[in-house]
């Protein structure tokens, strides 16, 4: 007993200093005195072609379209007016359904976590005060029982609706606040709805059933852009695919909704519940992460560990927003949500309006670092897979034999190839493969022939302390006070390889690194950068305890940009390899462009929203054919998608690359794939440069099973992924092949 009552007493001593209720109160204190002061008049605003108006019920909105009359809310608004059930009474919507926030909090202690809703908890239970502001209305939402307040701004647009939240303004008491989750019920279908579904941007986009499964339904949830690496796990999750975009919608029947993160995306999650009896109601929504955290584990005893989550000590000072497009007839459905979130990137981010499309992209992997023996003893070294003589043969082949242009990224040409080392590789390029005379004959010929030449730099992972970069001073902090350690994971069982052990650069030297890369590459002749690393990745850094810049991932989006714009203004070109929205809209090649999504249990379908967003915006091509899992799915996706082809080659092969820790070197020797690539890029040379340019007006998975794409300048291209011939609007498609129809209607 007496172990036991010690175990105890050690384990509170341990985590109650790394909980969050012992950090220093940051928010606003929360108001007791205010009493209730509820608007006189429900409308808010009104234009040309909307009018918005307050729900009085639970204080969300409703948004009229005053040439239809069609409406849409932070509650669902059926078309059919008031619902009645079977005994003629009004419906009463779940008290969830009919909330505007869903708010999870920690308690005193630390203890507990809780979640309050608006409907019940601030508007019946609590406190309701207004302010009016430019073209819409600030509601104050008082939970008293949490001691709380939100303040959530609603504001009528051209063309939408934002609903929006300025975390400086949030009141707290004892109680802290880790998730804000915003109009949940805005993207919902009704259960059961024919021709209904939900859209998450899983991958490259994944549709959700809304069939009534249980009373709890089916959830859904991931971090907007990717899983947070500062986040200590102790095991690796199956999930390859992450979310890029930040965007979401619902389609029911001819009406739906499309919903853009407008702000604070970076430290957001997309969530879904799907099919729940009780709501009644399948939706997709944000929910913000208000306060990071990492997963700790305390040594107590030999043989015992604790595990708990620790939060920051400051809330994010990000305002966060979502604003909401109205969808009806045609536009309602996953082809017009991912127009209005094209236009919004061409009005917002900068990303052209039109682009010359690539049909080919080739990456050469340089080297990865080996172990070896000397007299018994071991060290590394590393393994030249391609040297730049090598690399120079191989364009000088592929160029003369395909009479076409293409783009190229010499990968893992650094002192460490492509494993962690120095940031950028040391800005050097490894004598194992060559030296920067070849570099530039290389850069040469590429110019003479039309082949933009890109060297990828990872600017954001390394182990190795040199040009005025070090861990300690410089690599990212986590929630617990520690460095945030990276590892590789065994995915046979999903554990952590130590020896993999590398760090993350603070989103505040990025800057800094690039800077350091231009001076270092100046005499350096290629086309461009592809910073592989930085356009894909978005994580927090908890050094700065004095402001929260870059806690729970907020900020990062905009540093990646100032570094892009860095780039661009130094007359360089800009590769992304699968990019995040801030860096695919600033991209001049986007590469590995997603074609599947993360494959959860709930996805009824895959589609290619992400491509349909970026076809004819920026160049994109897909995933390298040769290192998928079936080269011929991977062909036919691309294919479906407009996406042109990519391969990852390399010269040599040595039986040393099975132990490389980075899985890419299998199946990429030149050698043997250059007769497969000559045969599959001239098939589809033609149709590539029928598309060239052409945005994609619509995309539908027809009742056949053929998937079914329409470009705007009169192509459509029918793919059957079956086993089996399917008819199609002009005979027969084989299994596993393509039809291409020209002037289609």
């Amino acid at each position: 007993m007496r172990k036991k009552i010690l175990s105890l007493l050690c384990c509170v001593f341990i985590l109650l200093p790394l909980s969050a209720c012992k950090e220093a109160v940051t928010q606003p204190s929360f108001n007791t005195e205010l009493e209730s002061e509820m608007p006189a008049e429900t409308l808010i605003a009104e234009n040309g072609s909307y009018r918005l108006e307050l729900n009085r019920t639970n204080m969300g909105i409703i948004l009229t379209d005053l040439s239809s009359g069609e409406q849409w809310g932070s509650s669902p608004v059926s078309s059919n007016g008031e619902e009645l059930d079977e005994f003629g009474m009004p419906v009463k919507k779940h008290p969830q359904v009919e909330s505007v926030l869903l708010v999870k909090c920690q308690n005193v202690l630390g203890t507990t976590e809780d979640t309050y809703l608006s409907y019940i908890d601030a508007v019946q239970e609590g406190r309701i005060r207004y302010k009016t502001i430019e073209n819409g209305l600030c509601i104050e939402f008082y939970f008293d029982e949490a001691q709380i307040m939100i303040p959530v701004e609603y504001r009528l647009l051209e063309d939408s609706v934002t609903v929006s939240i300025d975390p400086g303004k949030i009141q707290e008491g004892d109680n802290r606040i880790l998730q804000i989750s915003l109009a949940p019920f805005w993207c919902s279908a009704k259960n059961d709805a024919a021709d209904a579904y939900l859209f998450v941007p899983s991958g490259s986009g994944a549709l959700i059933g809304v069939d009534s499964q249980s009373g709890q339904g089916s959830k859904y949830a991931a971090q907007v852009y990717g899983t947070d690496p500062t986040i200590e796990e102790k095991a690796a999750i199956s999930t390859t695919e992450h979310i890029r975009l930040p965007v979401f919608g619902a389609r029911d029947g001819n009406k739906g909704a499309c919903a853009v993160i407008d702000k604070g995306a970076e430290s957001a999650w997309i969530e879904a519940t799907a099919g729940s009896v009780t709501f009644g109601y399948s939706s997709a929504y944000a929910t913000f992460q208000m306060r990071g955290y990492t997963n700790h584990t305390a040594q107590v005893f030999a043989y015992e560990k604790v595990e708990n989550q620790v939060y920051s000590k400051r809330m994010i000072d990000t305002p966060v927003s979502v604003r909401f497009y109205p969808l009806k007839g045609e536009q309602a459905s996953y082809s017009g949500m991912a127009k209005v979130y094209r236009e919004y990137l061409n009005e917002t981010a900068g990303m052209p309006a039109v682009c010359d499309d690539s049909s080919l992209h080739f990456t050469l992997l340089g080297g990865t670092m080996i172990t070896k023996s000397f007299i018994g003893i071991p060290y590394e070294t590393l393994y030249p897979a391609t040297t730049l003589s090598q690399a120079a043969h191989i364009l000088s082949e592929l160029s003369s034999e395909l009479g076409m242009k293409f783009s190229v990224k010499l990968k893992g040409f650094g002192e460490s190839g492509v494993d962690e080392g120095k940031i950028a590789g040391g800005y050097k390029i490894s004598h194992k493969v060559g030296s920067v005379k070849e570099l530039n004959a290389l850069a040469d010929f590429c110019k003479k022939n039309a082949i933009d030449l890109y060297m990828d730099y990872d600017l954001t992972r390394f182990k190795s302390n040199a040009n005025g970069f070090t861990v300690f001073s410089d690599a990212v902090t986590n929630p617990g006070e520690q460095k945030a350690a990276q590892y590789y994971y065994n995915m046979a069982v999903k554990d952590q390889e130590k020896e993999t052990l590398y760090y993350l650069l603070s989103p505040s030297k990025f800057s800094e690194a690039a800077d350091k890369l231009l001076t270092k590459t100046k005499n350096l002749n290629y086309a461009g950068f592809a910073l592989d690393t930085l356009s894909s990745a978005a994580y927090s850094d908890y050094s700065d305890k004095t402001k929260s810049t870059f806690y729970a991932k907020s900020g990062v989006g905009d540093m990646v940009v100032s570094v892009i714009d860095k780039v661009k203004q130094d007359g360089r070109l800009f590769m992304a390899n699968k990019p995040n929205a801030y860096a695919a809209a600033k991209a001049d090649i986007i590469v590995d462009a997603p074609t599947a999504t993360a494959n959860e249990h709930l996805f009824k379908s895959e589609v290619p929203f992400y491509e349909i967003v970026f076809k004819g915006c920026v160049p994109m091509v897909c995933e390298s054919v040769n290192l998928a899992a079936d080269a011929n799915t991977q062909i036919l996706r691309a294919v479906e998608s407009g996406c042109g082809l990519n391969y990852t080659l390399m010269a040599e092969w040595d039986e040393s690359l099975i132990d490389a820790a980075q899985p890419i070197f299998y199946n990429s020797v030149y050698a043997d794939l250059k007769p497969q690539i000559l045969e599959t890029v001239n098939k589809l040379a033609d149709y590539y440069e029928k598309i060239a340019g052409a945005k994609i007006i619509n995309h539908t998975i027809l009742e056949t099973g053929l998937r079914e794409t329409r470009f705007d300048n009169g192509i459509t291209v029918y793919v059957n992924y079956g086993d089996k011939a399917i008819s199609g609007p002009e005979g027969e498609i084989a299994a596993s092949d393509y039809l291409v129809l020209e002037n289609r209607p």
